[in-house]
């Protein structure tokens, strides 16, 4: 703390003398040669001891000293303009970068939750109710496979149904306008083709019917149990394939812009770490959670060898549109003060220039886009640029105390004349 407060200190004492520093002797550091300083216009004269003493010719301090000059060029350039003595910026650390073209991205990263993917999902009802039979798949999480039995089913109106269909294939044959509507029937209640034709070839109708799963993957829900009445209509079973899934994030208010459909999404598990897995961006919900102040999107990814379970949270990163060819500066030289952003432009030579900018994207790689305020090729202060804020706001309030203030004369009014009387005609009246 104490060498930092030091370093404030010899910024303020440069500040107040310009950044040169003066000899004992009151003349300026460095040997200057008359011939030299007569080239620079001197602004004023101060005394080396009280920066307070100002005149406007060369002369002694009340200290018997001579008066040291000022130059124009050291009184201040400007606002902004800070001018330190190279070995001070050297112990304070000041480090530069150049501003440079280049591409830069806005990378998206919140935390998102495994899904399972709605249109992945497939529920086993009947149209008709009955009872269970036998039950072949009892136990959820079980992996199962398209046209897999599931249970045997028991329905009387299913009996009447196949009873039906056989009458009408006796009375006219497969092709009457009756036999075809009942078999229709039998369709419209998801009977399967195979089971029908097994019904018209054996001729008799079957006590139960097997009900198989619509869609391969696992048991998510199981409602029933063996012997178990079922309802028309009723969820009896819950399937759904694992091999593609959903992840479902929220981003902030201020990223929802950046987030667009068909953008690659990456996504990180914690139990495998340095393994990322590649999706894109599938849906962006239109309402905003009105609670937390989040969009919603869907993400979708491949899931190779089931590593993704529902339920998982996961890190996901979503890689937004590159700008290829954006001007960038390292995001630490920016000073955020209040509605402004500011850098500090290195001139060489000790001297500094305080630059406000308009700022873009806040990319990766530390990077930020920026819009106005510089051209590729400044030097831009990447470190102990607040120290140089600090000195500039003390050289301007300095030069704002010390700048010598030429007071006019008073204008004195013109006198008035004196009134005029006719005392020839008043000595007659």
């Amino acid at each position: 703390m104490s060498r930092w407060l030091s370093v404030l200190l010899a910024l303020a004492l440069l500040a107040c003398s310009g950044g040169k520093s003066a000899s004992p002797n009151g003349s300026p550091a460095g040997g200057e040669k008359a011939a030299g300083k007569s080239e620079r216009k001197v602004k004023y004269w101060r005394a080396p001891m009280d920066p307070n003493y100002i005149r406007f010719e060369p002369g002694k301090s009340p200290m018997g000293m001579d008066l040291v000059p000022v130059y124009e060029d050291e009184a201040g350039g400007g606002e902004g303009m800070v001018k330190i003595d190279p070995v001070v910026v050297q112990d304070i650390g000041v480090r530069t970068a150049l501003v440079r073209r280049g591409p830069i991205s806005h990378d998206v990263r919140t935390i998102g939750q495994v899904e399972v993917a709605e249109d992945e999902l497939s529920v086993v009802d009947l149209r008709f109710g009955g009872w269970v039979d036998h039950l072949y798949v009892d136990t959820t999480g079980e992996a199962v496979r398209r046209g897999q039995v599931l249970f045997d089913i028991y329905s009387p109106d299913l009996v009447a149904a196949q009873e039906e269909y056989l009458l009408a294939l006796r009375g006219g044959g497969p092709h009457s306008p009756l036999a075809r509507s009942a078999r229709r029937k039998l369709e419209l209640w998801d009977i399967p083709a195979s089971d029908i034709d097994a019904i018209a070839k054996a001729g008799k109708a079957r006590d139960t019917l097997p009900i198989r799963a619509p869609d391969s993957g696992f048991v998510l829900e199981k409602h029933i149990v063996q012997g178990d009445a079922v309802k028309q209509g009723e969820d009896l079973y819950r399937i759904g394939n694992l091999d593609r899934i959903w992840v479902t994030a929220e981003v902030y208010e201020s990223d929802a812009p950046w987030v667009k459909v068909g953008q690659t999404a990456r996504m990180s598990l914690t139990y495998q770490a340095g393994e990322e897995l590649t999706g894109e961006v599938a849906y962006v919900y239109p309402t905003l959670d009105h609670k937390s102040r989040t969009l919603r999107v869907r993400l979708e990814f491949p899931n190779p060898g089931l590593k993704l379970k529902p339920g998982m949270f996961a890190t996901v990163r979503i890689q937004t549109q590159a700008r290829p060819d954006a001007l960038v500066v390292p995001t630490e030289s920016i000073i955020h003060s209040g509605e402004e952003e500011i850098v500090f432009l290195a001139l060489g030579k000790g001297h500094f220039a305080a630059r406000d900018v308009t700022t873009g994207v806040v990319g990766e790689h530390h990077l930020t886009e920026i819009r106005s305020g510089l051209r590729e090729g400044d030097v831009v202060v990447t470190s102990s640029q607040f120290l140089l804020d600090s000195a500039s706001q003390l050289q301007e309030a300095a030069q704002k105390m010390l700048e010598p203030q030429r007071v006019e004369p008073p204008k004195h009014e013109k006198p008035a004349e004196p009134m005029k009387m006719d005392m020839g005609k008043r000595s007659s009246e």
